[in-house]
């Protein structure tokens, strides 16, 4: 499910030989231009026009700032281009004057090292058709898009007064509906629009507002005037990458920036988070989260980055629950209330049990805590039938009816076909307009816009003829080239400045009671080629916005102002039972991992090694690796059929339908790690992710598939080992000692504890302690080689071996040190959570939590003599029940875990509708 739906543009490209025609023509114009300039006269300004080709006919030219002319809708015969040395604005002369000593030269270094902070920054946008995967990098251009303080000023106003509008309407459809009752809006637009709401006809919002962010996507025609093509409300994409663009971009240029007038963007981001806190119930000690539909979403980066920039909670809907006409988010310390959402979900998503019944996306009961006036929701739910292409239409009357006032902005000319009059006055032109639905999803297109001079003439009748008799699920809008901005291009050997069209999309967001303000800049979403698709879906680019000022620039940061030491008290981070359960599962995954890494390795290093005849031993690896899920139950072991077990382990190793396989684990790491992105820095997230493309890619029946070599898999399997050592070295090291990391570890300790004490109890039950390669191998398992022959040199008795993996507190892989870890660890965090509190003061959820000492065995328990005690058969009765307790412990403590801290099933009360 998308945030937001495809934001295709409404043009058409010009015609594929056309452009082809056209591209060749400037590549023999430009191809050969020297990146240095031949005359020490020349300007950067006069460089920069050299190397740019004019804008494409029947476009506006960005970097001129004049409109190219055409004949015809598609530059025709009667286009033409403008001389391509012909003079730049006086604001992109100014930005190329400021490149520097390397001037152009420096462009690709710079066009390198943009790409490498996006990778870096682990900056994406899911793409969920993508054959390659869900996540593709961010693209964004080198380039920013220059709007002057004059024409930003024109948007501005223009802006507010829609945003102003919208309110208007919001207000009116959802109160007295005078709009609808006077003929003004059609009713069919509004209450039959699927985004319209009945269940909250008669609610106002808290605080008043309906609309707390929108956004407009705006066109410039061929004499430089701005349109505006389609509106966005319900959850309106880009806050959360244009900021990413003004930090990548602006470093790179940072003496164009510093020099020139570009206004700052965080005084707006900070209006908005302070208008949000003063209109919630709770006023400025609200707690705000910000409502994402999860890590598969498209945007779901810039929700974490948006959170993070704003210091909320990022939250799914999961982690929220109802209790009482109130809205409460599941933490490790019971329920805490919530006065806000910022919500990037769509409505319909929103409340399972009012709105879409399967929808696991959102939260049961929302909808009567919004009517019961106990929550802020921004936007206020049931905005969707104001993005209708078609609402376009009726504005102008709208405006004067609800304002007083004409149109600032206007919209390019729209006919919703639903209505008879519209539709016969537009089939006449169909073939210079382009179709969108009327409603989301309507028709095989679905939201993809229909260009109609791109049609022959069959295909233009058969639309005409269905319009003719579906005219409401139609609107037709007319056609206009967008501008086109001036992109660094780097082919070959043929540097060059290309135009590139572009959409820019604007957002307006509140500022106080019946007050919006206008952020200074945008996402300006770039076509690729010579086509006039601005889709990031369909693989186009982004850029930064720069808005020009002919005031002060206003340095406000959303860094709080300085405070006095005794004010500042100590605070931790509130961590939500969904991020605790992933932080406890990526260390489950973790450890899980790194146990199948060193077992595999160990049975193939046997299978081959001088103690590949060690019956006992191979009785020992085939047992432990089928208990471990790295072979399948009928497989023979490796005493039976050496080969036979070993290609079964080597092609099983990268089998993700295994839920044990070091595939499957890796995966899992890294899902539970996007989970809580958040929460990782960024190198720890890019190893996590390399090291899974690096085993998929390399391993045996991976990528390439069918080589079962043990050599090679060893060497995977090696690599490997050293990036899940820097990953729980990340873990260790470069976390916060908060709540969830304690889970985090929890989680670590509960695989390793279960893990070696089954490892342990097998080796004694097959009889490799008493074989002296079998006895190696266990040592070398519990990765404690170096230290056993530094304490016990050459000694292979039962004795040396429980000492060492049993007992001694130092030792990291010993049951006594793992076992002694997670009762400290779960004591601190019992400690923690027992100050929960539930709804209406009632004693915490938590609060009768039991002692780390009932949960995990006691090391201090057992002495070494009791442990080393072995009956007539050999057999060591007290050692076999402590290792048999550990592995109970371990996973009884997990599920323990999940009912207190995941899923509170603790607290009897229920949830509305549960």
């Amino acid at each position: 499910m998308a945030v937001e739906h495809s934001n295709e543009s409404l043009f058409a490209s010009q015609s594929q030989s056309q452009s082809q025609s056209q591209s060749q023509s400037q590549s023999q114009s430009q191809a050969q231009l020297p990146l240095h300039p031949h005359q020490a006269q020349e300007t950067p300004a006069q460089r920069a026009a050299a190397m740019a080709p004019s804008a494409q006919p029947g476009h506006y030219d960005e970097l001129r700032g004049v409109g190219v002319p055409a004949a015809g809708i598609d530059g025709g015969a009667g286009g033409m281009r403008l001389a391509d040395d012909a003079p730049l604005t006086p604001a992109w002369a100014e930005f190329f004057g400021h490149l520097g000593a390397d001037g152009f030269s420096d462009l690709d270094r710079r066009t390198l090292s943009l790409r490498r902070q996006v990778r870096d920054n682990g900056i994406t946008y899911n793409v969920y058709a993508d054959g390659h995967g869900p996540q593709r990098p961010w693209a964004v251009d080198l380039f920013p898009l220059i709007v002057t303080a004059q024409s930003w000023a024109r948007i501005e106003a223009g802006v507010l007064q829609r945003t102003r509008l919208l309110e208007g309407i919001m207000a009116d459809v959802y109160g007295p509906q005078r709009l609808l009752s006077s003929g003004l809006l059609p009713s069919a637009l509004v209450q039959g629009h699927p985004g319209y709401l009945r269940p909250m006809h008669g609610v106002v919002p808290v605080g008043g507002t309906h609309l707390h962010i929108a956004a407009f996507d705006l066109s410039r025609d061929e004499q430089g005037d701005w349109w505006v093509v389609s509106q966005r409300t319900q959850a309106p994409s880009g806050l959360g990458y244009l900021l990413e663009n003004r930090l990548l971009v602006s470093r790179l240029f940072p003496e164009a920036f510093g020099q020139m007038p570009v206004q700052h963007l965080a005084a707006t981001y900070r209006a908005l988070l302070d208008s949000l806190r003063q209109r919630t119930p709770a006023g400025q000690d609200a707690r705000i989260v910000l409502l994402t539909p999860g890590p598969y979403n498209e945007t779901y980066f810039e929700h974490a980055y948006l959170a993070r920039y704003l210091g909320l909670t990022l939250v799914e809907g999961s982690d929220l629950t109802v209790r009482g006409e109130h809205l409460y988010l599941k933490t490790l310390h019971g329920l805490q209330p919530v006065h806000g959402i910022l919500k990037r979900l769509d409505d319909e998503f929103l409340d399972p049990l009012e709105l879409r019944s399967d929808s696991r996306l959102g939260v049961p009961g929302l909808l009567q805590v919004i009517r019961a006036g106990n929550v802020l929701v921004a936007n206020a739910p049931g905005s969707a039938f104001l993005e209708s292409t078609a609402l376009l239409g009726f504005l102008p009357a709208l405006s004067r009816e609800l304002l007083g006032e004409e149109l600032a902005l206007p919209s390019l000319p729209t006919w919703w076909c639903g209505e008879d009059a519209a539709r016969q006055a537009v089939l006449p032109r169909l073939a210079q307009s382009v179709i969108r639905p009327t409603w989301p999803g309507v028709g095989a297109q679905g939201e993809m816009p229909v260009l109609c001079h791109t049609l022959t003439a069959p295909e233009l009748e058969a639309w005409s003829q269905r319009i003719d008799q579906e005219g409401d699920a139609y609107t037709v809008q007319a056609y206009q080239p967008l501008s086109q901005t001036p992109t660094w291009r780097t082919m070959a050997n043929r540097r060059h400045i290309a135009p590139r069209s572009v959409m820019l999309r604007v957002f307006a967001v509140s500022d106080g009671p019946g007050a919006w303000r206008v952020l200074p800049g945008g996402l300006a979403r770039i076509a690729t080629g010579t086509h006039e698709i601005t889709s990031m879906q369909r693989g186009g680019s982004s850029a930064d916005v720069w808005a020009l000022t002919d005031g002060a620039v206003d340095t406000t940061t959303l860094l709080p102002a300085a405070q006095a030491a005794p004010a500042v008290a100590h605070r931790s981070r509130q961590v939500t039972s969904r991020s605790a359960e992933n932080l406890f599962w990526l260390g489950r995954y973790t450890e899980r991992a790194e146990n199948t890494i060193r077992l595999a390795r160990l049975a193939l290093q046997s299978l081959n090694g001088e103690d590949q005849s060690s019956q006992p031993l191979l009785a020992w690896l085939g047992a432990l690796a089928r208990s471990q899920g790295l072979v399948a139950p009928g497989v023979p072991g490796g005493a039976q059929g050496r080969r036979v077990f070993e290609r079964s382990l080597i092609a099983g190793l990268a089998d993700t339908t295994r839920a044990t396989s070091v595939g499957y684990n890796l995966r899992g790491i890294k899902a539970a790690a996007g989970a809580v992105r958040d929460r990782l820095s960024q190198e720890q997230w890019n190893l996590i992710v390399r090291a899974e493309a690096d085993f998929f890619q390399q391993c045996p029946n991976g990528s390439h598939g069918g080589d079962y070599s043990a050599p090679e898999s060893l060497r995977v399997l090696e690599v490997l080992s050293g990036h899940m050592a820097a990953m729980t070295g990340a873990q260790t090291d470069r976390m916060m000692r908060d709540d969830g990391w304690r889970l985090l570890s929890i989680g670590r300790h509960i695989e390793r504890l279960g893990f070696l004490a089954d490892a342990l109890a097998r080796g004694f039950d097959s009889g490799a302690v008493a074989d002296e390669g079998g006895f190696e191998a266990i040592v070398a398992l519990f990765d404690s080689t170096i230290t056993f022959r530094a304490q016990y040199q050459l000694r292979h008795d039962v004795p040396a071996l429980v000492d060492l993996l049993v007992l001694d507190p130092d030792n990291p892989r010993s049951l006594a040190w793992v076992a002694h870890t997670l009762r400290g660890r779960v004591r601190k965090l019992h400690g923690n959570a027992d100050g929960g509190a539930s709804p209406g003061g009632a004693p915490g959820p938590l609060g009768d939590a039991v002692a780390a000492e009932a949960e995990v065995i006691d090391p201090t328990e057992f002495s070494l003599e009791a442990l080393c005690a072995h009956d007539a058969a050999g057999r060591y009765p007290a050692l076999a029940a402590m290792l048999s307790r550990c592995a109970a412990d371990a996973w009884r403590l997990s599920d323990q875990l999940g009912a207190r801290y995941f899923t509170h099933s603790g607290d009897q009360r229920q949830s509305l509708g549960s």
